[in-house]
């Protein structure tokens, strides 16, 4: 599931208060605090974890294992900018087991800067000048005594002084704008604005203003420019009654926007000029897997668009439009085989990636990417920023399955030098990483599904079957890929094999095979895990008798009804923040600005107890473990608690665990600890 845009805003709660005092703590080093498991949170356990009598030994010597807390450490470095001038780093890292934001001098000239988020937990980081940084943060609220739901903050941080201004600012106390991190334009002329869509809030004292008023601002959001000096805001462009959402060119001109029609549309307007006439040039219909999407201006063409689009051939390819002829000039670049991706870097398409190769559009870029080839041969590995003057480079870099770190590229004297900034979790060795191939199998209908299956270190696919967790991914529109995931590389240093299906639905594979997913939950989405897990025990990769279904969130749900649905396939399940109730998930929509429109995805709502978990407890057999934070603003709680109640009073065996603080994404460690131990204890007894 993502995050929804809950229509409804919640009372001022003092942002930069009850984030804990968010300030910068100067460390020693240039690699920042690292993290470390705090005291374990004390779970709500409505049953004990049963455990079967044959249980048998670990596949794994018990020497083997990389210790819980190594998996669960956060990354030191992610999400990483490099400073216009190419001296700093921006990153979101760690601290005391909480994500952190964190500005490092690469030049080793001033200490390291950590900014500890208290309640907070870092979105992103970006660079407006050399030496303030503009970072966004998600905390969740409470909109009535229950509902809690997702909100965006936005701060800029001073490098040279390490003072934090949280930027937006309301006279009113008891409401503002929930999504406060909708950045249109860094303005790179203007040092002391940025351009940001924004409900209008109210810049003086007075009467509150109503329910209605407040719906028509968060429909109709304004451009302001906000003021990074003391986090004033300017009203640029004013709510339109047709503009859900905006576009501005570079230089901040408010060229274009989106209209959501409660036909179930979306339809893309554009202005010649400020002040003339929005015009419809292109409308899109929703729940079609159509996509078009601008991504840039062209540079030196203020009325052409760079715009990924899949209505050409079913695969997103990047187009060039031509906003006054209202037409598609020509494909720029597309795949019958793979989505095409832009590079987009500082408002400009630089680049773009497809088919294992990436094209630059500008030299200083493609020169660079010539270097890595041959200094990182090996690697996957990408060019994240260049400084302004070209002379120094950002790369990310991953080997295999290993975590992705970082490397300054620098022309010292004219010469290239190529050295490590930070490694993403520098404990772990790389022989305990499985290693992921990537396959495929066919769906009972005739469908290819692609699958990725990760093997325990040290084994191969001819050694004879083995335990097996399924593992199926959240989304449900979303998709797995190679790569460090500490899911997958706990559970094959536990000496269990990891399929994850990419079943219909996900995205990456094409329009048409997103749209055969749509109303098929727990239907064609559910065959095709299980046709997965059949082929695992045909292929001789899995032991029959000791597999496993695990996911969170959809992959979660999708845990619940691999049980409901095949008795015996599964030895247990264990459902991670799941959707339980498909009635619910729906309903709970009303509460959402536009939360209607994406509903026939799931289903028809008259039929949805058929493949609601819920509503099938008693087709459930196999133990089933549910794990869920009291904090998730994305899926309630309650699905989990309602889930194990059921379960409960039907005298199947369950083990319920709430967390207090755990969010949807378990992004603290301590809740990461909790989670892994529990599901070492689980799957453990179940799969020995």
């Amino acid at each position: 599931m993502k995050p929804g845009r809950p229509s409804h805003s919640p009372a001022r709660r003092g942002f930069v208060g009850a984030l804990g005092g968010l300030g910068a703590l100067a460390s020693t080093g240039l690699r920042p605090l690292a993290a470390g498991p705090g005291p374990l949170l004390a779970p709500l356990a409505v049953a004990p974890v049963l455990a079967p009598d044959d249980a048998r030994a670990a596949d794994l010597p018990r020497a083997a294992r990389v210790p819980i807390e190594t998996w669960a450490a956060l990354p030191s470095a992610s999400g990483a900018r490099l400073s216009p001038d190419g001296r700093r780093l921006a990153v979101i890292t760690a601290a005391n087991g909480r994500r952190a934001f964190g500005l490092w001098d690469l030049d080793g000239k001033d200490k390291p800067l950590t900014f500890p988020t208290g309640e907070g937990e870092p979105a992103w980081i970006a660079w407006k000048s050399p030496t303030r940084a503009i970072a966004a943060l998600r905390i969740v609220s409470r909109r009535g005594p229950l509902e809690r739901t997702l909100d965006t903050r936005l701060v800029a941080l001073d490098a040279l002084t390490g003072k934090v201004l949280e930027l937006v600012q309301s006279n009113r106390a008891d409401w503002e704008p929930q999504i406060q991190d909708r950045v249109l334009g860094f303005l790179p002329d203007d040092p002391d604005h940025l351009l940001l869509e924004l409900a209008a809030i109210e810049r003086r004292v007075g009467a509150a203003p109503s329910a209605a008023t407040r719906r028509e601002r968060i429909e109709h959001p304004e451009v302001v420019a906000v003021d990074l000096r003391d986090g004033g805001t300017r009203t640029v462009e004013r709510g339109h009654g047709l503009i859900n959402h905006w576009i501005a060119a570079p230089d901040g001109t408010v060229r274009l926007g989106w209209a959501y029609q409660r036909d179930r549309s979306l339809s893309l307007l554009a202005r010649a000029a400020p002040g003339a006439p929005w015009e419809t040039i292109e409308t899109l219909p929703l729940n079609t897997g159509q996509e078009f999407e601008p991504i840039a201006f062209v540079d030196g063409h203020a009325d052409r668009l760079w715009v990924r689009s899949n209505r050409e051939t079913g695969r997103a390819a990047i187009v060039e439009y031509d906003l006054g002829a209202r037409r598609v000039l020509r494909v720029a670049a597309q795949s019958a085989s793979d989505d095409v991706s832009a590079l987009v870097r500082g408002g400009r398409l630089v680049g773009w990636e497809g088919d294992g190769a990436t094209r630059w559009l500008d030299a200083g870029w493609a020169a660079d990417a010539k270097l890595l080839e041959g200094a990182l041969r090996g690697s996957e590995h990408a060019i994240v920023d260049r400084s302004a003057d070209g002379q120094r480079a950002l790369v990310s870099v991953t080997r295999g399955n290993a975590p992705r770190g970082y490397f300054l590229l620098a022309r010292e004297d004219g010469k290239p030098v190529l050295d490590p900034v930070t490694d993403a979790v520098p404990d772990l060795p790389a022989e305990r990483f499985g290693v992921t191939e990537v396959t495929h199998y066919t769906a009972r209908d005739g469908l290819t599904i692609e699958a990725l299956v990760t093997l325990p270190p040290g084994r191969a696919a001819g050694d004879g079957p083995i335990p097996f967790v399924v593992l199926p991914h959240g989304g449900p529109s979303a998709h797995d890929e190679p790569g460090y995931d500490y899911w997958v590389q706990f559970l094959v240093n536990q000496g269990w094999g990891v399929l994850q299906p990419q079943f219909r639905g996900s995205t990456g594979h094409g329009r048409d095979f997103l749209v055969a997913g749509y109303r098929q939950w727990g239907l064609a989405m559910q065959d095709d895990i299980t046709d997965g897990t059949r082929w695992l025990v045909e292929r001789r990769l899995a032991d029959p008798a000791r597999i496993a279904i695990v996911g969170a969130s959809y992959g979660g749900y999708a845990a619940l009804m691999g049980v409901a649905r095949e008795p015996g396939l599964y030895r247990c399940a264990a459902a991670i923040a799941p959707v339980t109730d498909l009635v619910r998930l729906v309903d709970d929509q009303a509460d959402y600005i536009f939360g209607d429109l994406n509903l026939p995805q799931v289903g028809d709502r008259r039929r949805l107890d058929a493949t609601s978990p819920l509503r099938l407890v008693d087709r459930i057999g196999a133990p089933v473990l549910l794990v869920h934070g009291r904090q998730d603003a994305t899926v309630p709680v309650a699905h989990s608690e309602l889930m194990g109640a059921a379960l409960e009073r039907a005298g199947k065996p369950v083990t319920t665990v709430l967390l207090d603080d755990a969010d949807h994404n378990f992004q603290r460690v301590p809740d990461r600890v909790a989670l892994l131990t529990l599901l070492e204890s689980f799957l453990g007894a179940w799969l020995r």
